[in-house]
């Protein structure tokens, strides 16, 4: 946001952040900090060696908007007007402040909304024109800088406004400026803040000035948001330049080790993978080969042995005939008599 002109007397600043586009550094997109006190260390992930981040799936919205900001923004505007119906917020007005602070995130959220890498706008320190000196107010739990604020998430909050500003839109019991939907609310809870309807062309001035007070971001604003509106491109001649330096966006934390399996020290972060996808390798981390298990050693080829036959069985002896009896001596024969009548005559010769 520009604090190079004073804010006019009756619009709340934004925190005297004059941003020049935020610089994006990337942190772990598992960080989220508690909203507590600042003193409070940002509480460690369950699990601070995972390497997984499971990217946003929701398809794109008009004119390419991510899907998970084009949600957040309708949210956000739903909720402001169930807050405060005169405020008749719309989502295009905050899709075009997403748009002109991070270019939407860059279109990298994970599937709770939160951005691939924290987005996080120039040390304000004064050493780029037009830029305010802010000392850290913090304690770098935001923004990662114990010395001086930096501008943070999609919507670039810096952190002594986020304090007083940020809230848990998505109702996890975390208010983080690095997720589009918490993001989205607070951005719509200050732009509200400022007074009238957003439908009144001068009261939504009043309110984008106070976000960042300088009329060309307004100008810039308003022709992405009816961009959106109307799924066209801003005509280059409906965005005059604002002269803040675009954002940048440092590589997410590598992961503290090697996922199981692997060996290594990991120098990067790997890629996000959609859902159902395996893994993307973690840089630096090699597979560890599994081990070998040896072969059983071959039985050693002893010379075969010429079998024995087996004998074949022998066939049974016929039974012994037994030798016929002996016969009976002869009796001897004895002629009777012939008696007639009985006698029989003798054959013919």
């Amino acid at each position: 946001m520009d604090t190079s002109r004073p804010a006019p007397p009756d619009i709340t600043p934004l925190a005297e952040y004059a941003p020049s586009t935020p610089t994006v550094t990337e942190a772990p997109a598992t960080s989220r900090t508690t909203e507590p006190s600042p003193e409070e260390e940002p509480a460690a992930p369950e699990d601070p060696g995972a390497a997984h981040i499971e990217p946003a799936t929701i398809p794109d919205g008009p004119l390419g908007i991510p899907g998970i900001a084009l949600d957040a923004y309708h949210r956000a505007a739903d909720r402001l007007n169930a807050e405060k119906p005169a405020c008749e917020m719309d989502w295009t007005l905050l899709a075009g402040i997403g748009q002109v602070e991070s270019n939407q995130g860059r279109g990298r959220f994970d599937v709770h909304g939160n951005t691939i890498g924290r987005i996080l706008g120039p040390r304000l320190d004064g050493s780029l024109p037009g830029t305010a000196v802010i000392t850290d107010t913090d304690g770098g739990r935001f923004d990662g800088d114990a010395e001086f604020d930096r501008a943070v998430g999609p919507v670039q909050f810096i952190p002594s406004t986020w304090a007083g500003l940020g809230r848990d839109a998505n109702d996890d019991g975390v208010a983080d400026p690095n997720n589009i939907y918490d993001g989205a609310l607070s951005a719509a809870s200050l732009l509200c803040g400022q007074g009238g309807s957003m439908a009144d062309p001068a009261a939504r001035t009043r309110a984008v000035l106070a976000y960042n007070n300088s009329l060309a971001y307004v100008a810039n604003v308003n022709a992405w948001a009816h961009g959106y509106a109307v799924n066209a491109v801003p005509l280059p001649s409906d965005l005059p330049e604002i002269h803040q330096p675009e954002p940048t966006i440092e590589p997410p934390e590598p992961p503290e080790r090697c996922p199981e399996g692997w060996e290594g020290e990991p120098t990067e972060a790997p890629e996000p993978v959609a859902p159902g996808e395996p893994e993307a390798p973690v840089p630096g981390c090699t597979e560890v080969e599994p081990p070998t298990t040896p072969a059983p050693p071959a039985p050693s080829a002893s010379p075969s042995a010429t079998p024995t036959p087996t004998p074949s069985p022998e066939r049974p002896a016929p039974p012994a005939v037994a030798p016929p009896a002996p016969a009976l001596p002869g009796l001897p024969v004895i002629e009777l008599p012939c008696i007639p009548p009985f006698c029989v005559p003798p054959p013919p010769a």
